[in-house]
């Protein structure tokens, strides 16, 4: 009985690590999803930076963020922004209505932004992050620049 009871515990302290992994494959996209502090501050650097002229990309801030805004990227500039509330986008993103004021358009523009990703904190405007997830679908962008051919598509 004695060694019955030896194997049994065995197999116990076997099982026991193996829980513990089992515990941590719920999070899903737990790990990705940057808090609401760090989501609303990242969005923030980022816009500040664009408001204060800095060129697109990669802002100085802890932790570092990376930004994809065609508007942004196409040369518009904003003189100011205010950003809503938070809202959960339910796929691991935080997501914000901003307001921007440009600076040669009239008016306030309503814009949602998705925020993503820990160090780095990725900042996408909603269309491009749309865009970046349907890389196979991307509607063909035109830039004042010489012009890419593109490619043939393959038949299936």
């Amino acid at each position: 009985m004695n060694t019955m009871m030896r194997f049994r515990c065995v197999r116990l302290m076997a099982a026991i690590p193996l829980l513990g992994l089992l515990a941590g494959c719920g999070s899903g996209h737990a790990r990705y999803t940057p808090s609401a502090g760090e989501a609303r501050s990242s969005l923030e650097a980022a816009l500040t930076a664009w408001r204060d002229g800095k060129t697109i990309g990669e802002v100085e801030a802890k932790p570092a963020v990376h930004v994809v805004d065609s508007a942004w990227q196409g040369g518009q500039q904003i003189d100011s922004f205010q950003i809503g509330d938070e809202e959960d986008g339910g796929d691991g993103t935080k997501q914000f209505v901003v307001g921007l004021m440009m600076k040669k358009a009239k008016g306030t523009q309503d814009v949602r932004y998705v925020v993503h990703g820990r160090d780095p904190v990725w900042v996408y405007r909603e269309e491009d992050y749309k865009r970046t997830l349907n890389m196979d679908n991307n509607p063909v962008t035109t830039s004042k620049s010489k012009s890419v051919p593109q490619r043939p598509r393959r038949s299936r």
